[in-house]
């Protein structure tokens, strides 16, 4: 699917100029985010560092403004300029009230040298942005990170009311990777035409479909079994990812007990409720988290997302593209992103007897491994490449900047 076709299909609430012309409309544009590599990130700000490094490919001027992280400075990343702010490291907590402030004061000084912001986590980061760049007449262009009641819009949350009606209902545009996301915006009283639904994207040319050749090398280079069959997760071990489901079910699925699962990830912390102790076994490994998992991917046979909530995983989308099986639960985008029974395996959320049927389908089956894991792959190549994705963003972005422009 080209670019246009892209920009047609999952783009909602019109668009305006043509991406074509963006040699003629280059924009000046501010991300916050709350981390940036090469410090500590997640998906969602890899996702920004892949979409920032594209825009500047395409002619435009990327600045980041991040918390700062010990022993990472501010300075150039790949053609973007990163400012790391200071906040008070020695305790997480303190990162609400040192942090903002400061973020507010940047704002305050330097947002008018921009055209737009946009803002990658739909936190209280958010909120303090709409307030201030929102007084400035900067259109604010959000993207909320995950769905469902274990991410941004949980409204649980003591600053739900904030975000419900600063954040995210004065943004210019909401970004949506997912159907879920959508009604969940709809339903905290966000306008429809300010939504725009456009995926997470993924540089194709680094997530290339594996081979059995750097298969056997990988697992030589990561130490693990060259003759099993292997199911790998990533993501932090918190029990909103679903990591106790997999485990439990791993130990209880007779069809499982010749695969061995490997586990890339860090420890949660405690506001995103940890499983605890995750114990080792001959079927059962743990490796630390790491930025670049494609040894990982060339490694394993299948793939498993047992979330409850989700955005759109960006580890979902890697592994795809590489060919993997994947058995995902039908939490936020995942039902877009996969064909049940074509390109994936889909369960419900929480249903552990049925994670275990269906990993064991895939475990037992290598002609179904192999006919998936294909057609994931060219899914990922037709739909989801970074430059596609990035072109419906900034026709989105030429739109709002250019509409701010007329009223300043």
């Amino acid at each position: 699917m080209g670019s246009s076709t892209l920009r047609k299909t999952l783009v909602t609430g019109g668009t305006g100029s043509s991406a074509h012309s963006a040699s003629h409309n280059r924009l000046r544009i501010l991300f916050c985010t709350i981390g940036y590599e090469p410090g500590p990130s997640s998906g969602a700000e890899h996702q920004a560092r892949l979409q920032a490094e594209e825009l500047v490919r395409r002619g435009h001027h990327v600045t980041v403004v991040c918390p700062s992280y010990v022993g990472v400075s501010s300075g150039w990343v790949g053609g973007v300029f990163v400012r790391r702010l200071p906040w008070l490291r020695r305790w997480l907590q303190a990162w609400t009230w040192s942090y903002l402030p400061v973020l507010a004061v940047f704002l305050l000084f330097r947002v008018h040298r921009f055209d737009l912001v946009h803002v990658h986590y739909a936190g209280v980061q958010a909120d303090v942005v709409s307030l201030v760049a929102g007084l400035l007449r900067r259109p604010i262009y959000v993207k909320l990170a995950g769905g469902g009641r274990e991410r941004e819009m949980r409204p649980i949350r003591p600053v739900a009311w904030l975000t419900r009606s600063a954040g995210l209902r004065h943004a210019a545009r909401v970004q949506a990777t997912s159907e879920q996301i959508v009604a969940g915006l709809l339903e905290l009283g966000v306008p429809r035409n300010r939504i725009v639904r456009i995926p997470n994207g993924l540089d194709t040319a680094r997530f290339l479909e594996r081979t059995e050749k750097n298969q056997v090398a990988a697992r030589l280079t990561l130490r693990l079994p060259p003759d099993r069959v292997i199911v790998l997760y990533a993501g932090r071990f918190a029990r909103h990812k679903g990591v106790s489901d997999l485990l439990d079910t791993w130990t209880v699925t007779s069809q499982l007990k010749d695969a061995v699962l490997v586990l890339v990830g860090s420890h949660a912390l405690a506001v995103d409720d940890p499983i605890g102790r995750v114990e080792e076994s001959k079927r059962v490994v743990l490796r630390d988290w790491t930025n670049d998992m494609r040894d990982y991917y060339r490694a394993s046979d299948i793939f498993v997302l047992p979330s409850h909530g989700e955005g759109m995983s960006n580890a979902l989308l890697e592994a795809m593209a590489c060919g993997l099986a994947v058995v995902a639960t039908r939490v936020g985008a995942a039902p877009e992103m996969i064909r049940d029974g074509i390109d994936g395996l889909l369960v419900e959320p929480r249903d552990r007897l049925a994670l275990g049927v269906a990993l064991g389908r895939v475990v037992q089956d290598s002609g179904l491994r192999k006919r998936i894991g294909h057609a994931a792959a060219s899914t990922v190549r037709d739909r989801y490449a970074i430059e596609s994705v990035v072109a419906a963003i900034e026709s989105t972005y030429l739109e709002i900047a250019g509409r701010a422009r007329a009223v300043t």
